[in-house]
């Protein structure tokens, strides 16, 4: 029997326009009364997930949030990764040093950028409920979860090799998509968070039913037997995965949970 899924958002359990499976509800229900839990696992915040599932299942469902940096269950963080101070201030120099990147700072108490474009702004707002312009980065104060970056050059070409380059293991640079990538604290990941919450649940990965479509939900992908590349999902994470669902814009998450994890 499955007992855990978990599943990326944007690409994924989402459709091209942002919005869940119109089956979602009777789905999870189906889960949560059976004994299956259920989590989201994305690169956005906390607060740019929760209010996107009907009120009356927030806190019966898991976040993996900021690709890992952040778990909350039960309403509660259970498993938190901050980028320190110092840290944050050197990757800022770097990226100034790259260029052409623009940055998301995902913080404790929210979301911030540059001032920019109405272009940006509106590509910010994809993903991010609630984000606020900032006049300096080094503005911001409480902990620092990740540092999203928007990379019109291309992640795998420019930003990411850049900053592997420099800081090696030191931190975790995900790509999240062709013009995204996040930054963490070394070792944190969608896949990290994951088995942290199986040990935590006694859940194994036969157990395990994941949902991804690109790069930075390998780690998490690797961990379930039963794990499912969107159709629409990259071609080389497709060659990962045991299974491939039907694509983001057809409910492919939730018709394959009817159809294999549902009893």
């Amino acid at each position: 029997m499955i007992k855990l899924i978990a599943s990326d958002m944007d690409g994924t359990l989402l459709d091209d326009e942002k919005r869940l499976p119109e089956d979602f509800p009777e789905v999870l229900e189906s889960l949560l009364r059976q004994g299956t839990a259920f989590a989201v696992a994305s690169g956005r915040t906390y607060k740019a997930l929760d209010h996107l599932f009907p009120e009356e299942y927030r806190n019966r469902i898991s976040y993996i949030c900021d690709n890992g940096a952040c778990t909350v269950h039960g309403g509660k963080p259970v498993n938190v990764s901050t980028l320190g101070r110092a840290t944050f201030e050197e990757l800022l120099n770097v990226c100034d040093d790259i260029g052409d990147l623009k940055l998301v700072v995902c913080a404790e108490n929210g979301v911030f950028h540059l001032r920019d474009t109405e272009e940006f702004y509106h590509e910010v707002g994809r993903y991010y409920k609630d984000h606020s312009i900032v006049e300096k980065f080094t503005d911001i104060t409480g902990d620092i979860y990740k540092l999203a970056i928007c990379d019109m050059r291309g992640t795998m070409v420019h930003g990411k090799p850049a900053l592997d380059k420099i800081f090696g293991e030191r931190l975790s640079v995900l790509v999240s998509g062709e013009i995204w990538m996040d930054v963490m604290p070394g070792g944190v990941s969608k896949g990290k968070a994951l088995a942290a919450l199986q040990e935590m649940l006694g859940v194994t990965r036969e157990e395990t039913m994941v949902f991804g479509d690109y790069f930075n939900d390998v780690e998490m992908l690797m961990l379930a037997d039963w794990s499912f590349c969107m159709e629409n999902g990259h071609e080389d994470v497709k060659k990962l995965c045991r299974f491939t669902a039907p694509d983001n814009n057809h409910g492919g998450v939730t018709d394959c949970i009817k159809r294999y994890a549902l009893v």
